[in-house]
């Protein structure tokens, strides 16, 4: 075995705000001191905050989601709401530090063999907040009950990594079968279905938790667990203490984590705003300590004399077709619409808060072997703002259809958020004039527009997908179909080749530049159009020291935090 790491923790705790966008991430952003206005008391919310800082002063941070989450189970459930507070109550063998690099998590240990296939690590000494102490079966029984049909799941491809993981989802192998292995209580190994060199961060993912075998039996199975505060255990370095549905989720220091001294604060307050001028008018209140906002509040942050912060959030914003629908099927029609859209103008002239033009699918701030992977890939994106380009494009896919440009009409699909109604306006402007096609918008909201997704119930989508683990894979796999896949969706034989031999190549950089090559192909294609990559507004209360932004979940990290 090839030792890699045997290192002390690089602290790190994460706690994320609502933000406007779809699920998922761009650069590592830090804050310190940043002015504050003077706390007012009014709501429910700000008498438990005073409450709370008169009985603890000093150690309770109060943050909000704009979700309530539903489940505490992560088989359930990976949105932005619960990933945010299991990046405070649960750990995996593996963590996040300040500098997106990993560091050790309830693993101290990690080896790997030559060719990544096969994964170690060797637990340290830590608690579940009940006292039960942390063991390999954690995992074991974790990642099974993702697989073996007894629990409701999420994200099975997740783990789809792991030896024999796909098929015993399938029914078609014995779970006992699966390649996570209790070497002894404190050892657990991973052997995987090929190499895997960013497994370390993969197992950053809530996906990829250890889950308490008899806890989870105490309770009356996987049916009851994360159903309410007394259903939930952690092993991280917070417990949930209390969970009024809608209201809020108190989150307690672990007595048991192995680091719990080195946890500056002592209480975390949850609460659920779904509004985000709510969220930005309790914070001008003191009665948030951390909020995101989108431009349209820019100047009422700056007004009342605040510091607006920005990081990219690793987010790509894009649009994703129906490959069933008569006109979206046609390749130059899709590169005509891409070439007709000016980038530049959505970012500066609608979005105004950072973003960036996107220049491929991958946004900044993922990482590539000694480099980021756009540094490494450079642009990819074939058809960018051309009109003269466009119109030729449109012309040769309306002569193979046998029609013409006005002919042809669909409904862009957007969540109801101010930046997606105002990019998919933008967007339905700007398709009509250039290319005199004609276009709707149909906005709902998140839920609606997941159902019609998983329906196939649309023509375009607009969406915005971030990073849930640090790799390029995370963006470029989910294109990997075969040809029994459904026909909306992109299948092509090459891309699938060209993204396996890079998937399965050991070298670094010559991984990371076949997975540039498939990002070629998918947009040559033009089985999306990338438009920009997101950045994200926030503030920070003056009291508080130590936070840390950054491209992957957990995407606000408080681990290093203080609060003055």
């Amino acid at each position: 075995m090839k030792k890699i790491h045997n290192r002390i923790l690089a602290l790190l705790l994460s706690t994320v705000v609502a933000a406007t966008v779809f699920t998922g991430c761009g650069t590592t952003g830090r804050t310190d001191t940043i002015e504050n206005s003077e706390a007012a008391a009014g709501t429910d919310a700000a008498d438990a905050t005073q409450a709370d800082t008169e009985n603890d002063e000093g150690s309770v941070l109060n943050v909000a989601i704009s979700s309530d989450p539903g489940s505490m189970d992560p088989a359930i459930n990976i949105g932005d709401s619960l990933m945010y507070i299991f990046g405070l109550t649960e750990e995996s063998l593996t963590r996040f530090g300040d500098d997106q690099k990993i560091v050790d998590g309830l693993a101290d240990k990690i080896e790997h063999n030559d060719d990544y296939t096969q994964w170690t690590f060797h637990l340290r000494d830590s608690g579940w907040n009940n006292g039960d102490p942390v063991t390999a079966d954690d995992w074991v029984f974790g990642i099974t009950r993702l697989l073996d049909g007894s629990t409701e799941v999420a994200y099975p491809d997740f783990n789809y990594e792991i030896k024999n993981a796909r098929e015993i989802f399938a029914g078609e192998v014995d779970p006992s079968e699966l390649g996570v292995k209790a070497i002894d209580e404190k050892t657990v190994q991973f052997d995987l279905a090929y190499p895997v060199p960013y497994f370390e961060k993969l197992l950053t993912h809530c996906q990829h938790f250890g889950i308490d075998r008899a806890f989870v039996e105490s309770i009356g199975g996987d049916a009851n667990y994360g159903t309410n505060a007394e259903t939930t255990l952690s092993n991280g370095p917070y417990y949930i203490d209390s969970w009024e549905t809608d209201n809020i989720v108190v989150l307690k220091k672990n007595p048991h984590y192995w680091n719990k001294d080195n946890i500056a604060i002592d209480q975390v307050n949850v609460y659920v705003i779904p509004d985000e001028n709510t969220q930005v008018n309790m914070f001008l209140n003191g009665e948030l300590d951390i909020v995101d906002f989108s431009a349209q509040r820019l100047s009422t942050i700056e007004g009342a004399g605040f510091e607006a912060l920005s990081y990219n959030n690793g987010r790509s914003a894009y649009l994703q077709y129906n490959f069933s629908n008569e006109y979206l099927s046609n390749k130059y029609i899709r590169q005509a619409i891409s070439s007709a859209i000016d980038r530049e103008s959505l970012v500066s002239g609608v979005l105004k808060n950072g973003s960036s033009v996107a220049d491929g699918l991958v946004p900044v701030g993922l990482t590539g072997a000694d480099s980021t992977f756009r540094d490494i890939v450079g642009s990819t994106l074939t058809y960018t703002y051309d009109l003269d380009k466009a119109k030729e494009l449109l012309a040769k896919g309306t002569q193979e259809l046998g029609i013409s440009a006005s002919d042809i009409h669909f409904t862009i699909l957007a969540k109801n958020t101010d930046e997606f109604t105002s990019i998919a306006g933008a967007l339905q402007q700007i398709l009509q004039e250039n290319l005199g096609i004609s276009v709707d918008v149909e906005t709902l909201d998140s839920t609606s527009v997941s159902t019609k997704r998983k329906s196939f119930d649309y023509d375009v989508v607009l969406l915005s997908w971030g990073a849930d683990f640090d790799d390029a894979t995370n963006f470029l796999g989910g294109y990997e179909h075969g040809a029994d896949a459904n026909p909306a969706l992109y299948i092509s034989e090459e891309f699938n080749k060209v993204y396996k031999d890079a998937v399965y190549n050991t070298d670094q950089k010559a991984r990371i530049v076949g997975l540039g090559e498939a990002e070629k192909v998918l947009l040559v294609d033009e089985a999306v159009t990338p438009l920009y990559y997101t950045a994200q507004y926030y503030a920070v209360s003056d009291r508080v020291d130590g936070v840390i932004r950054r491209a992957v979940v957990p995407y606000l990290d408080t681990y290093f935090a203080t609060i003055k």
